[in-house]
């Protein structure tokens, strides 16, 4: 499987330049990360569709469209599949659990002369106005008499 997926690496990188016209991975790479990026979030979508609807042979072709869209998003982002490959190979044994609070982070310390905001970033309540905000009655002094 890593051989496949390293052959389509490199057909994805080969195509990358080649007339958008005439080829879909250079037509995704023409349309840029934010489209690639897009396209690879609806093969997850159609892959999850496919998986809730116990449809195996679906989940077979769209997961192979999403391994697709994958390689073409890490190409346009500059990751190597190998270093992908190779995080995969750092995690073997390790519990997931514990793999992820190890990329849990924590917030760097603000600089000393960084601004302070002055007051709580708490918004304030907003200012109760009958017959407004809250939806009570006019006071006396706005309600119209109607008559006849």
């Amino acid at each position: 499987m890593v051989d496949t997926l390293h052959r389509l690496a490199a057909t994805i990188a080969a195509r990358k330049g080649a007339d958008a016209g005439s080829s879909y991975t250079a037509s995704l790479f023409a349309r840029g990360l934010p489209k690639i990026a897009q396209k690879l979030g609806e093969e997850a979508v159609e892959t999850v569709i496919a998986a809730m609807q116990r449809d195996p042979k679906a989940v077979t072709g769209e997961a192979a469209d999403l391994l697709f869209h994958l390689l073409v998003l890490l190409d346009a982002s500059g990751v190597p599949l190998a270093d992908v490959l190779a995080e995969l190979d750092a995690r073997e044994g390790v519990s997931g659990l514990d793999e992820k609070a190890a990329r849990a982070t924590v917030p760097a310390p603000e600089p000393e002369d960084a601004p302070r905001p002055l007051a709580s970033p708490v918004a304030p309540e907003p200012a109760a106005t009958p017959g407004i905000a809250l939806g009570g009655p006019a006071p006396a002094s706005r309600r119209r008499i109607r008559r006849g």
